[in-house]
């Protein structure tokens, strides 16, 4: 009697998995603007609520299958990191006034609810999908060894691209940055990401991208840089 042995599949390498969580990242950020907007032309509330959907659920898959420890993160160095994404706040309000004009915008109810909705609400989970999520792959390749000045400047050197290619795909999916170009969206959210990249705790990163998008909300409600879609009050 003649026995086989069989195999046993190896699970793909940690590089691997996180490539695909990045793929699947990109796919996401690029899909689900291009779906909502420039195909279904969904109003912008709405869209905000597939979006939101979207990248809660993505980013909640990624730390349960990956056992990522989130109160760590945020309770490492958060004091730098608020004190860095304030500094960048101010500069980020300064330059919706420099470059946006002011227009209407709703009133009453409606507009407090879109200074939540659009302004705080939006900022976060931006922030979830264009810095967390690919800084995140990055301290994960890392296996979290990011302690000190070269530790810093590799986690830097990892995630800045992954931010870039992230934050690409993202704004490509709606019109208004297929046709002015994605200049203003990479920089501003390089200066976002600033905070998370020093520390590697991304509050300061939460803070500074919430302050543009209330500011963009009160300041120039009809935006074509700040808060896409570009809407009518």
């Amino acid at each position: 009697m003649s026995s086989f042995t069989h195999p046993v599949p190896r699970a793909p390498s940690r590089t691997v998995r996180q490539l695909g969580w990045f793929a699947l990242i990109c796919a996401a950020a690029l899909l689900v603007p291009y779906v909502g907007v420039s195909v279904l032309g969904l109003q912008h509330d709405l869209f905000y609520l597939a979006y939101f959907a979207a990248t809660i659920a993505l980013i909640s898959a990624y730390v349960v299958v990956e056992g990522v420890d989130v109160a760590s993160i945020f309770r490492a160095r958060w004091r730098w990191s608020l004190a860095i994404g304030g500094l960048l706040s101010a500069l980020l309000v300064l330059n919706v006034f420099t470059i946006e004009a002011a227009t209407a915008r709703p009133q009453g109810l409606y507009f407090v609810f879109e200074l939540l909705w659009r302004g705080v609400a939006y900022g976060v989970v931006d922030t979830l999908l264009l810095t967390v999520l690919p800084c995140l792959v990055a301290w994960t390749l890392l296996h979290g060894r990011i302690g000190g000045p070269k530790g810093k400047l590799r986690f830097t050197a990892l995630a800045l691209p992954l931010v870039v290619v992230v934050t690409a795909t993202y704004h490509l999916g709606y019109p208004q940055y297929r046709e002015d170009g994605l200049s203003r969206p990479e920089t501003g959210n390089l200066l976002i990401s600033i905070p998370t990249f020093a520390t590697a705790n991304p509050v300061g990163s939460l803070v500074a991208h919430v302050s543009q998008h209330v500011t963009a909300v009160a300041h120039s409600y009809e935006s074509r840089i700040f808060v896409p879609p570009a809407t009518k009050s």
